[in-house]
């Protein structure tokens, strides 16, 4: 689904450098497909939401980047843009208060999937505390197919960055049979970012995770998971030559990929309910 190419900032992540074991990206991925608001939001698409809250324990390596993602699946029947269109605004963070954004360009827009990420680099302006529950949220205007802004907030600090400015990006022909919006949280590394051969314990800790669309000031929430309902996450039911959402339970986290690592479990430091989600990014 969401099959990253990031280059041009020391960061390359193929699945043939995942299988070599010199980068990793561990995240998992919702699907909304049924409901009135969805079929009212395929037809006029319009400002979407993500969030999710996160935290990591004293031992993160600096050069692991986690984060949220939302995207918009054309699909191949009525697409509104460009048939197995996929509007990615991908977001991550580095413990230090590094901001990553993939953004888009003007042949992106034009239906010409990306082959290299086009980064934006913002700062938090100061680093993201251990032990310390924060939460992110994405806004974005599928409608332009433009990011809104970011927000961060958690102990005491809360940042919002401005990306009106910024294209969505482009980076797949995702050939899914109808329309849906995905919603992810993931955690990665690469041997060519790491400092000294730092190892330490890259999990990230996910919880309330949310998404969901904005129109004429009423929010309207779309999907919620707390990891309560959820013990284990497993691949996704690919099909071809179309992938067929309703092999898809909508609303269930599916591993984004077969070689990430994602658990859940039960932590007492859980932000809602008593589990987590740990995105391992393990090389």
């Amino acid at each position: 689904m969401l099959l990253l190419l990031l280059s041009g900032c020391a960061l390359l992540i193929t699945f043939a450098l995942a299988f070599a074991g010199q980068a990793r990206l561990s995240g998992v991925v919702a699907l909304i497909y049924q409901g009135a608001a969805l079929e009212d939001f395929l037809k006029r698409p319009t400002v979407s939401f993500v969030e999710a809250y996160f935290r990591f324990m004293p031992d993160l390596p600096e050069d692991v980047i986690f984060g949220i993602d939302q995207e918009f699946i054309e699909g191949l029947q009525e697409p509104k843009f460009i048939k197995g269109g996929d509007w990615m605004s991908f977001i991550g963070l580095q413990r230090s208060g590094a901001v990553w954004v993939a953004t888009g360009t003007d042949n992106t827009m034009q239906g010409q999937a990306s082959k290299d990420r086009a980064w934006k680099f913002f700062n938090l302006g100061q680093a993201l505390k251990s032990n310390t529950w924060y939460r992110i949220r994405c806004y974005c205007d599928f409608s332009k197919r433009h990011f809104q802004w970011l927000e961060v907030e958690g102990d005491g600090m809360k940042k919002k960055i401005p990306l009106n400015q910024y294209k969505l990006d482009y980076p797949n022909f995702m050939p899914f049979d109808r329309g849906a919006l995905s919603y992810y949280v993931y955690a990665m590394r690469s041997r060519s970012m790491m400092k000294n051969g730092d190892n330490g314990k890259p999990f990230v800790y996910f919880d309330d995770v949310r998404g969901g669309i904005e129109r004429e000031g009423k929010a309207t929430t779309l999907f919620e998971s707390s990891f309560e309902n959820q013990r284990l996450v497993d691949n996704q039911p690919l099909s071809s030559p179309s992938i067929k959402l309703n092999n898809y339970k909508q609303g269930l986290f599916y591993l984004e990929r077969p070689e990430s690592k994602f658990r859940v479990e039960a932590a007492p430091f859980a932000h809602g309910g008593a589990y987590v989600g740990v995105a391992d990014a393990s090389l």
